[in-house]
């Protein structure tokens, strides 16, 4: 749209009919129909998601973020990613604290944690990375993800297809960190071996897994 265009929707005020059903759907199909080419090919611009159902709900958020890349929502994309990687990065933190009262070590009340809302997340990251529960490549994504995400929630995006793309790549990376049933593996040769093994001359590789 120009400066000079004007943009009105007045569909919410159309009559709750049949006739008027068939010509929204038929809208919404010469739509879908105009932008499915592109929409394919952005699938193959997605990195691969690899995370049980058992760690909701960050499934359901994952899908969410990569399918407004697909169907080309750019800006909401960068949003959501920066609300998902924020909420991995914050729940890392509530899944590992305990503290120590009473000469017991106990985990803070839900109210306690829900004071962690209100923290800067960057203060976060830093501090799980320090603390060693969040790699040096998580962190790094993490900040730039949330300062991806800061920059479109103040309307300051300049490419956002690509940076829609940038802000899936930094928020897998946090998932591979974190969530990913891959965690604490590295693929070599088509093996999976835990990270921390030593894979020097004939030390025994214990738990390895064949990709099929």
């Amino acid at each position: 749209m120009s400066d000079d265009d004007a943009y009105m929707d007045n569909r919410p005020r159309s009559p709750h009919t049949d006739e008027q059903r068939t010509k929204f759907r038929a809208d919404l199909t010469q739509r879908f129909m105009k932008d499915l080419p592109a929409t394919i090919e952005r699938i193959w611009e997605l990195p691969c998601l690899n995370i049980t159902s058992v760690s909701k709900p960050y499934p359901d958020l994952l899908i969410e973020a990569r399918e407004l890349f697909v169907n080309g929502y750019f800006y909401s994309c960068v949003a959501m990613c920066g609300i998902v990687g924020e909420r991995l990065i914050k729940d890392v933190l509530r899944n590992s604290v305990s503290i120590e009262k009473d000469e017991k070590n106990q985990r803070p009340s839900e109210a306690a944690f829900d004071q962690l809302e209100r923290v800067e997340v960057f203060g976060i990251v830093n501090f799980l990375n320090e603390a060693g529960l969040l790699s040096k490549d998580a962190a790094t994504a993490a900040r730039e993800l949330g300062a991806l995400r800061n920059a479109y929630a103040h309307s300051r995006g300049k490419d956002s297809e690509k940076d829609a793309i940038e802000a899936i790549k930094y928020l897998h990376a946090i998932v591979e960190d974190t969530v990913s049933i891959f965690k604490g593996f590295d693929l070599q040769h088509g093996v999976m071996i835990f990270k921390d093994m030593d894979t020097r001359g004939d030390v025994l590789r214990a738990k390895v897994t064949k990709l099929k």
